[in-house]
């Protein structure tokens, strides 16, 4: 068998990493970094990042590459989570275009891209790393924020180094807040009073105001 054969055992795989790899061809490291890029440069696989691959095989198969694409995210960089821009866009509330894969994480920031797409990781406390959401999606588990989640991900990053908040300053956010349904209002506003930073828990009431 040779060793582009071999990559057919790695086909049922959703993706991999070199360590994987190296298991399945059983050649020298110089050898496997020379066939990895030859392989990913005769298209038979796909460099989501630096160290992590999927198939071209598997990636053909895959029915939905949205899908695909956002479970791959909660994986590029772990843990994380979708969330911010992605998700808010998803609802309805960002009045602007986003193409990329928006997500927090525990890490340092970071942005990826690859043929999936652009993949943007923005860092979050530890202790406001909750509340996300793990849907079934077809074959995928993905890990995403709920919209009040998102929203309040997305302005707590985005507010973190203004010292005084203000209604025109929410205003040039320019969010649809009109698509939020009470429920989501009521679980932003726990989300804003739970936080330990005093500015934070009068965002709600300014939000919100007509």
């Amino acid at each position: 068998m040779n060793q582009v054969q071999k990559l057919n055992q790695l086909a049922d795989l959703s993706y991999f990493d070199r360590s994987t790899l190296d298991q399945i061809v059983n050649i020298n490291k110089k050898a496997l970094y020379e066939n990895i890029s030859r392989w990913i440069n005769q298209g038979k696989i796909i460099q989501l990042k630096k160290g992590l691959y999927v198939t071209a095989d598997y990636y053909n198969r895959v029915k939905d590459r949205e899908v695909y694409a956002e479970f791959i995210a909660n994986h590029l960089r772990f843990p994380s989570y979708l969330s911010l821009e992605y998700i808010l866009q998803k609802h309805g509330i960002l009045s602007e275009s986003v193409f990329a894969y928006t997500s927090v994480t525990l890490k340092t920031k970071r942005d990826y891209e690859n043929e999936l797409g652009r993949f943007v990781y923005r860092n979050i406390n530890k202790d406001l790393f909750t509340d996300f959401e793990i849907k079934e999606k077809g074959e995928f588990a993905v890990k995403q924020a709920g919209v009040a989640k998102a929203l309040f991900d997305y302005l707590y990053l985005k507010l973190y180094r203004e010292k005084n908040i203000d209604k025109p300053l929410l205003d040039s956010f320019r969010l649809n807040l009109e698509e939020l349904k009470p429920e989501d209002k009521s679980r932003f506003n726990d989300f804003c009073q739970n936080v330990e930073i005093k500015k934070y828990k009068k965002l709600p009431d300014l939000l919100f105001q007509p």
